[in-house]
């Protein structure tokens, strides 16, 4: 048995019945000027404690971790050969240093490819393409194999670097990941930077990762470094965002607030009431006024099902508008990703569940399964929410509502997380120096919202986004083809009156029919400054048999 909590930025505790463990600990944004944290305050003084430490960079090293030894007297401090360099007149005890001191014979001092080992565990040390130590912990009771990466990582900056520094880059990486792999070909946890300022390619260094060494469960870290809490929540989506790493080859794990855990613990509760609590279900009928022109259920009407369900479940287990705090403040949909693979058809039932999958204090991922007449599911959705101050049109945060944590579901949603959103510009807007930016259809549409394009927020309705991006391909696209896959990003809110440019991108091959690619990016823009509204991406697939027009 095992509990994994986030601290912050890099630092996590490994709690098992036997030990802790506290990896690069920096500080704790519930206590910042705490000399000792909350979660070190409420470990059993008793119990042995392993503090470990990558490299001496800020991020990663506090000397307050020094301070813990007079409440903890069973603690080890593993640190690497930098940080003892850094810290080398705290451990002499004929130094004239005043301040706190540290016992020599509690401090052990690892090189690249030094190993420790005692009666509760065994520690290797590996290189980095920073500074200092990657560590792989074995606990030797359970023969969980833990990894903590420090600042190892493919830190290419592609947006910003010549192809042969891009090279050096990749080429450093690999070759301090090969010894790893060599004495690891698996772990049952790692910790692993994903940090999107290094902009195109962030995840380059967790996708090789986990391609060249079998992990069970994935967690990403170092994703706090930001200039303001719109890029920080941009980082968080940015690290938990895992459809790229690697597909189909283990769990995959958002911590992304403090104190937020993981626990391979059971956490089942007993059916009744609290299992209908987790996963909600509704049904209803299709009719004919319903449907879309091929006779199906439309994606307009799915979205505002989606919509409605994610409320009624919301408003039975008391978080919903209605038990908002100020009557400014509501839930608003944030990403939408609608993946299917059939759609229920004109004169049928469907039915929509829907849980929580995540829950944190900037937003809320829920996910959706939709099933047709038979009960089979045709589609499933992922969407994040978040808590909208309409006064101050910013992030309000969900520490007030009085969600429960037996709320979260352990339900899997197998669609993929929305990807990155890709830059777009018409192309003469497109500089020499502009990477990764995909042009843009020179004559682009443009649309003026009006009063029944609002709803009661007063911005642009996610229903009417649906219908005026669907508005973009002929009849005769849709009775040909059929929506897949639709992504959306909500950038910013339209309002009344406002112009919009609809920016278009087909991409991907085309058939043997020469007909018109199988995806679409879409851009909608203020005409007025070009700031961005609404991102999206439509997925098309042939259809079986064409629908003969009426």
């Amino acid at each position: 048995m095992f509990e994994l909590t986030y601290i912050h930025h890099d630092c996590f505790l490994l709690r098992t019945p036997g030990l802790g463990i506290v990896f690069d600990y920096w500080f704790d944004p519930t206590a910042p000027k705490a000399v000792i944290p909350p979660f070190i305050a409420e470990l059993p003084d008793e119990i042995p404690l392993y503090v470990l430490v990558s490299h001496f960079h800020k991020d990663h090293f506090n000397k307050n971790i020094f301070h813990w030894a007079a409440s903890h007297p069973n603690i080890r401090f593993v640190i690497s050969r930098d940080v003892a360099r850094k810290v080398r007149y705290m451990m002499n005890p004929n130094s004239t240093y005043a301040g706190v001191k540290i016992n020599p014979d509690c401090v052990t001092v690892l090189s690249k490819l030094d190993i420790f080992s005692d009666d509760l565990l065994t520690i290797h040390a590996f290189g980095s393409t920073d500074i200092g130590n990657s560590y792989a912990v074995t606990l030797r009771d359970s023969g969980l194999k833990v990894f903590h990466a420090g600042d190892l990582n493919c830190w290419t900056w592609r947006d910003e670097s010549t192809p042969e520094e891009i090279q050096a880059a990749e080429q450093a990486f690999t070759a301090e990941l090969r010894p790893i792999a060599d004495a690891f070909p698996e772990f049952d946890l790692a910790m692993f930077p994903v940090d999107s300022r290094i902009g195109t390619g962030f995840n380059e260094g967790a996708r090789i990762f986990t391609r060249s060494i079998d992990v069970k469960r994935f967690f990403p870290m170092h994703f706090t470094l930001a200039d303001n809490e719109a890029s920080r929540q941009q980082r968080r989506l940015d690290a938990i965002d895992f459809k790229d790493f690697a597909p189909d080859r283990g769990e995959f794990i958002g911590l992304t607030d403090p104190y937020d855990k993981y626990s391979d613990e059971d956490p089942s509760l007993e059916k009744g009431d609290d299992d209908c609590q987790r996963v909600y279900s509704q049904s209803w009928f299709l009719s004919a006024g319903d449907a879309n022109a091929e006779r199906e259920m439309s994606l307009p009407l799915l979205t505002a099902k989606l919509i409605d369900i994610a409320t009624s479940h919301a408003n039975e287990i008391g978080i919903g508008n209605p038990f908002m705090p100020n009557d400014h403040c509501g839930w608003v949909l944030s990403r939408l990703a609608i993946e299917m693979t059939d759609y229920p058809l004109v004169d049928s039932t469907f039915r929509i569940d829907t849980w929580v999958e995540t829950w944190n204090r900037h937003y809320s991922e829920r996910d959706f399964c939709i099933t047709d007449a038979s009960g089979s599911p045709c589609g499933y959705a992922r969407s994040i929410w978040m808590v909208l101050d309409t006064q101050t049109h910013s992030n309000a945060g969900l520490d007030t509502l009085p969600f429960r944590e037996e709320y979260l579901s352990d339900r899997k949603c197998p669609i993929p997380r929305q990807g990155k959103h890709l830059l777009m510009k018409l192309p003469e807007e497109i500089q020499h120096d502009d990477r990764r930016v995909v042009a843009a259809d020179s004559d682009p549409a443009t649309y003026t919202f009006r009063y029944s394009d609002l709803d009661a927020y007063r911005h642009v309705n996610t229903v009417r986004y649906i219908s005026l991006i669907m508005n973009q391909f002929q009849l005769s696209k849709h009775d040909e083809s059929r929506v897949r896959r639709i992504e959306l990003s909500f950038l910013d809110e339209g309002a009344y009156g406002m112009c919009v440019e609809i920016l278009r991108a087909d991409i991907g091959a085309s058939d043997k029919s020469g007909d018109a690619s199988d995806s679409t990016l879409l851009l909608l823009r203020d005409s007025t400054d070009h700031h961005p509204i609404v991102y999206a991406r439509v997925d098309f697939e042939p259809r079986s048999k064409p629908i003969a027009s009426l």
